[in-house]
């Protein structure tokens, strides 16, 4: 099999494509994917900074470094919980929210842009597929096939 022939490879090579075109675009107006990302993500009532890792996808320190940037260039403020003031809350400023909306826009632009380009019914087809793709990844045992076995040498001899 040809690794262009597989699922993972299309899928790698498409998001890294896309990530690139979204980094380059969100860079023109001084933000980068992941103040991006963190911008969508940040809720009206604030949210937990605990929460916006696994919601982001990312790992505990590049979201600290990423909320510390964000931080310091007035996009964001952390505020003590209410409720509970062990947890802290980030909130969008007046500056993030209008940081949040433009990068709202270009989102809500490329994906009609791609709507164009590729048809609404493979777009259709394309989420559904990925919404089942990503159905399956919650159970990845499913995946593997029922005689595989690890190797037991070393593949590095």
């Amino acid at each position: 099999m040809n690794a262009q022939e597989t699922i993972d490879f299309q899928l790698r090579w498409a998001w890294t494509k896309l990530a690139r075109l979204y980094t380059s675009l969100a860079e023109s107006h001084g933000i980068s994917m992941s103040v991006g990302y963190a911008l969508l993500s940040i809720e009206r009532e604030g949210t937990p900074s605990t929460k916006l890792g696994p919601r982001m996808g990312m790992e505990a320190t590049s979201l600290s470094r990423t909320l510390k940037g964000m931080e310091d260039r007035g996009l964001i403020e952390r505020r003590p919980d209410a409720t509970d003031r062990r947890s802290v809350r980030v909130f969008l400023t007046e500056e993030g929210v209008k940081a949040r909306r433009q990068t709202r826009e270009l989102v809500i632009e490329l994906n009609a842009r791609l709507h164009e380009l590729l048809g609404d019914d493979a777009v259709e087809q394309l989420l559904q597929g990925l919404a089942r793709l990503n159905e399956i990844l919650e159970c990845p045992d499913q995946l593997i096939p029922p005689n595989w076995q690890p190797q037991t040498e070393s593949l590095q001899k």
